[in-house]
């Protein structure tokens, strides 16, 4: 996955296949980086294209994540009429939702309303709208990734394999995670004061949700992938960095094209991490007063 992409994007630089230029400065806004390389738009988009899952990464607050999120969903769909576009934000028991306003038979409020979006989800739905009504506005159909913290939490304390197939969406157990994402998850876990910090199960149980919230979302986007489509999922970075969530899950399930995107503020000159994902997008630094940009 990774490691695969980045040796084709160096292989092709070194024949001359890609305009890559080595960087003689800071990155810039508005640039895509791959390996510490700068790469064109039109070549980034094109490697995109060919994959069976990308992955788009997000900070749940972030405006411009948002809109990036958007410009490549546009970008992307210039090349591939065979897309879909999964969220996060939803269970799957809002899908016929999703199916209606895809059709147009809903306004955005009976959206919201059918949906539980603040229930369910919680961040303002200002900041998801654009995406909703462009995937409507193409009928791009959108597939709702998640499953409730109810199940989550059935699925962790009983076992997946104890939890009827059916009762669990044919959701398959997860593969185990590599050392460096649970570390990464009990360095998350170490930051929730509410927790016992001194109670290794209690570790224990958070990993395995995380775990259980990859191999759903990874699981709804390697059946979307099954029959050819471009699958576009939209969730947290945490998810994604370092190929070790979703990435990591989909690669269990025989999906060997995944490309992972992220946003990424540029900050004093540093080069983007050539591991945290396929390619990033250099975005200005953040506002000192707040994680959400204005409008």
């Amino acid at each position: 996955m990774l490691i695969h992409h980045r040796f084709i994007v160096a292989t092709l630089a070194i024949c001359g296949g890609l305009p890559l230029a080595a960087h003689s400065g800071c990155p810039a806004p508005g640039e895509w980086w791959q390996a510490q390389l700068a790469i064109s738009n039109s070549d980034l988009l094109a490697q995109a294209a060919q994959q069976q899952v990308v992955l788009l990464g997000e900070q749940h607050v972030v405006v411009d994540h948002h809109r990036w999120q958007l410009s490549t969903l546009a970008g992307l769909y210039a090349l591939r009429d065979d897309m879909i576009i999964g969220l996060e934000m939803l269970p799957r028991s809002t899908q016929p939702v999703l199916d209606s306003w895809i059709t147009g038979s809903l306004s955005e409020q009976e959206l919201l309303e059918q949906t539980q979006w603040q229930e369910v989800w919680g961040f303002d739905p200002e900041l998801y709208l654009p995406i909703l009504h462009f995937a409507r506005l193409h009928h791009i159909p959108l597939i709702a990734l998640n499953i409730t913290p109810a199940l989550r939490q059935r699925l962790v304390e009983e076992g997946f394999e104890n939890v009827p197939a059916e009762q669990r969406y044919h959701i398959p157990a997860p593969v185990p995670p590599d050392d460096s994402y649970k570390a990464r998850l009990a360095e998350v876990f170490a930051r929730h004061d509410t927790m016992d910090q001194d109670d290794p199960e209690r570790l224990n149980r958070f990993i395995d949700a995380q775990l259980s919230w990859d191999v759903a979302m990874a699981h709804e986007l390697a059946n979307a992938a099954q029959n050819g489509t471009l699958a576009v999922g939209l969730m947290g970075m945490g998810h994604i960095t370092y190929s070790e969530g979703v990435p990591h899950q989909l690669s269990g399930m025989n999906i060997e094209r995944t490309f992972s995107l992220l946003p990424w503020e540029q900050q004093d000159c540093e080069v983007p991490d050539a591991y945290l994902a396929d390619a990033v997008f250099i975005l200005s630094p953040l506002p000192e007063e707040g994680p959400t940009r204005s409008q």
